[in-house]
């Protein structure tokens, strides 16, 4: 399980970094194009500025990709575990432990889970103005290449939060096809029914983060901020 884990996290590391660098790559062309020959000192700020606040975003983003990995690697194990030893009170046991460590997790990442999903609802509008301002100039357009990785990578977030309530909404199914030995069917359905009711999973605010909530919020938002872009961009 830690091995897993272990790679899962290096792989997102690795992946992140490589296009958190591109992004801040792509930023200081269009600022070189931008100022043409008055490059001044004003500019080399931006781009570092720019980069530093989304490095900050980047780093916070891994930690809760992180941990969302973990939650996620669990879940499987927990999976991995029922099916090589089946034993119904060590079954029940196991989830109700499983349960605690995902709800205490949730609780404490919630405040900066909220944060990045609030910098999300934040940029999206911001993103789509942008375009539509600076219309198809790709110089012009590349200083928003960063905005467009982190709020790209806030979805991943949001869909890897997503993965550990759709995990655990597979357990009552897969317990259910296992054989515990003859005469135990009825503990098992109970054991069964207990999983499906404990409603466990990946809670935000009291919200159960399933995919389909975060595929609502994407289109709408996503609407939204298009149409709001749109409107404000031909009044003006």
């Amino acid at each position: 399980v830690l091995g897993r884990w272990e790679m899962l996290a290096w792989a997102d590391q690795r992946r992140m970094l490589s296009v958190w660098l591109l992004a801040c790559a792509a930023t200081a062309v269009g600022v070189v194009y931008d100022a043409g020959s008055n490059w001044e000192v004003t500019s080399v700020l931006f781009v570092c500025a720019t980069s530093l606040v989304s490095s900050i975003l980047v780093a916070l983003m891994f930690c809760m990709i992180f941990v969302c990995r973990a939650m996620a690697v669990m879940v499987d194990a927990y999976g991995c575990h029922i099916v090589g030893i089946p034993d119904l009170a060590e079954a029940k046991h196991d989830w109700n432990v499983l349960k605690a460590i995902l709800t205490k997790t949730s609780a404490t990442i919630e405040p900066c889970f909220v944060v990045l999903v609030g910098v999300a609802i934040v940029m999206v509008p911001s993103l789509v103005a942008d375009f539509l301002a600076l219309g198809l100039n790709p110089y012009a357009m590349a200083p928003l290449l960063q905005n467009v990785i982190l709020i790209a990578g806030i979805f991943r977030m949001l869909f890897l939060a997503a993965a550990i309530s759709e995990k655990c909404s597979r357990v009552p199914s897969l317990v259910n096809t296992l054989s515990f030995g003859k005469g135990t069917e009825r503990r098992q359905q109970h054991i069964v029914e207990h999983i499906v009711h404990s409603g466990v999973g990946f809670y935000i605010c009291d919200v159960h983060v399933t995919t389909e909530l975060v595929v609502k919020f994407m289109y709408k938002w996503t609407m939204f901020a298009l149409g709001l872009s749109t409107t404000l961009f031909w009044k003006t």
